[in-house]
């Protein structure tokens, strides 16, 4: 059980294992010290000083977690409740109403009709609302009643005829429901005034020298970091030489299951010369299953269960060492995180990486003569082959995938930042690669006083693109269906440099074993996910090995 400060807190919080729980807690009109966050079987005994619930969202459904009776509970003793989706749904199923599932909707927008609510005075008409729902109410019905629907009949908002009880079956934390703040504090009895603003943020800068180096002239060296331009604030290559393992070292390395580690080196700024010619790779794919696992999650997603999965593969790399296949991975065009990492204990890795984790800066001196430091992440959710921008952009199926990521992110987020700060200074924001169009959005907001690099490496690694929503979930989920570890692969690599610190997402990496490399490849996988479609992405994602 966590409490912000010591001391009874009046507002209580039902956290039901969801990756956008911090995003409710953050959107709530109250202070950090007011608040505390308990499981649902701690909230029995947190009642009794408890002031007003809220019971957020989460997968699964309110029977299987075990909510219903506290749902009652909190009635019994006329407690103010406001449900947010699970929650909702365990309010409804209460007190009468049927639970159903419905085509499963994460991370897509519609708009609600809100008409003459007790609960939520001034929200009336039409209110745009971000979804993310397996199962829906039906039959509401007396103590309760709908106070908001969507066109095709689906329930989104109830509340109680005679108890200061409601839910909403949208997320009013979303960035997808512009009005949500708002509903929030109408339901507490707040005023606008209250409601927190995000801090505008800085721009990015920096410069740099470097000496001249070819790949060929590292293929003996055993153990080095090398690292594109887009790890640092200049335009050359970072090369940490002799490097070994250091509490203060500024290489940071984790695999996708492990936790991260420091290593130091001799650095130095290079400007490297891509001297090798391009040569072809032998590439087998290994996607047996694959279509069947892709039903698997679904059928997890119908259930509520989960909300979006990223399945994996492992495609085997042989022909070529690791300058060549730098070489190769750069022959287009140089990836932002491209990095070849050799170390007698952590092995050979090679990165092609386009995936912003994090990065952590300083706010501009004008902004902040306190010194604050801002955290930006750039979700990757989204692809098309080449040419095909246009296609992506209008991809009702690619924007909920990076909808729902976007707000898992802006939950770690929240886990970390100044309350308020959290924004999305872009929804959707298209990255063109030589093989593939991209999409990513821009998540930023201001570091805590004394938040360290560790605690934030704890909140976002494993990263939320390259596991799912909720992230719990979802990882039981591939530790079920994949039938290896990731290892390298999805795992992060960073680099801090000063007052500087960026962390990319080890997508597009291949792992040697032994005379050959494993390179893991995959997709998100969500209720509109069409099989063999998810395994041409994967194919297509392959693309970056193609020298040609």
């Amino acid at each position: 059980m966590l409490r912000y400060k010591a001391g009874v807190s009046r507002v209580l919080f039902i956290e039901n294992h969801d990756s956008f729980s911090w995003n409710v807690l953050e959107a709530l009109p109250f202070a950090r010290g007011e608040l505390e966050v308990v499981s649902a079987p701690q909230a029995w005994a947190a009642l009794d000083h408890a002031e007003l619930v809220v019971m957020g969202p989460g997968p699964t459904d309110p029977l299987r977690a075990g909510l219903v009776e506290l749902v009652h509970e909190v009635a019994r003793r006329r407690l103010p409740f406001l449900g947010v989706c699970l929650g909702h749904q365990a309010l409804g199923l209460a007190f009468g109403a049927v639970l159903v599932r419905s085509v499963p909707t994460h991370g897509k927008r519609a708009v609600a009709t809100f008409a003459g609510s007790t609960r939520f005075p001034g929200i009336e008409g039409a209110l745009e609302v971000m979804r993310y729902h397996s199962l829906s109410l039906t039959e509401v019905k007396s103590p309760l009643r709908e106070v908001a629907r969507l066109a095709d009949g689906t329930v989104m908002a109830i509340e109680h005829e005679s108890l200061p009880m409601a839910g909403v079956q949208f997320h009013p934390d979303s960035f997808g429901t512009p009005r949500g703040r708002e509903l929030l504090a109408s339901f507490f009895g707040k005023s606008a005034s209250e409601l927190k603003t995000p801090v505008p943020l800085s721009p990015k800068g920096g410069e740099g020298q470097g000496e001249g180096k070819t790949l060929s002239s590292l293929l003996h060296h055993e153990s080095f970091a090398l690292l594109a331009p887009g790890y640092a604030d200049h335009g050359y290559w970072t090369l940490l030489e002799n490097l070994h393992e250091h509490p203060a070292g500024e290489l940071w390395f984790a695999t996708a299951e492990g936790k991260p580690r420091r290593f130091q080196g001799t650095r130095r700024l290079i400007d490297l010369q891509l001297d090798l010619p391009a040569k072809p790779l032998e590439v087998r794919l290994d996607d047996s299953g694959y279509l069947e696992k892709v039903t698997t999650i679904r059928e997890q997603i119908a259930a509520g269960d989960v909300y979006q999965v990223n399945l994996t593969l492992r495609a085997e790399l042989s022909g070529a060492d690791g300058a060549q296949l730098l070489s190769n991975l750069c022959r287009r065009a140089v990836p932002r995180f491209a990095a070849w990492v050799k170390h007698p204990e952590l092995g050979e890795l090679v990165s092609a990486s386009p995936e912003l984790l994090v990065e952590i800066l300083p706010l501009s001196p004008t902004l902040s003569p306190a010194g604050e430091r801002e955290i930006r992440a750039e979700p990757m959710k989204g692809t098309a082959p080449a040419g095909q921008r246009a296609w992506l952009e209008r991809s009702d199926k690619d924007r909920a995938e990076l909808a729902m990521i976007t707000d898992l992110l802006r939950d770690d987020l929240h886990r970390l930042c100044e309350p308020g700060t959290v924004h999305v200074r872009n929804a959707q924001r298209m990255i063109e690669l030589p093989y593939v169009v991209q999409a990513v959005a821009d998540v930023e907001g201001v570091l805590r006083e004394g938040v360290t690099l560790e605690r934030v490496l704890e909140v976002v690694h494993p990263g939320g693109s390259v596991t799912g929503a909720p992230r719990e979930a979802a990882l039981q989920t591939i530790a079920q269906l994949e039938l290896t570890p990731r290892g390298a692969y999805c795992g992060t690599l960073g680099l801090e440099t000063g007052s500087t610190s960026r962390f990319a997402l080890l997508i597009r990496t291949a792992e040697r074993e032994g005379a050959s490399w494993r390179y893991g490849v995959g997709s998100g996988i969500t209720w509109d996910s069409d099989p063999r479609a998810e395994l041409d992405e994967v194919r297509l994602k392959l693309g970056a090995l193609d020298a040609s």
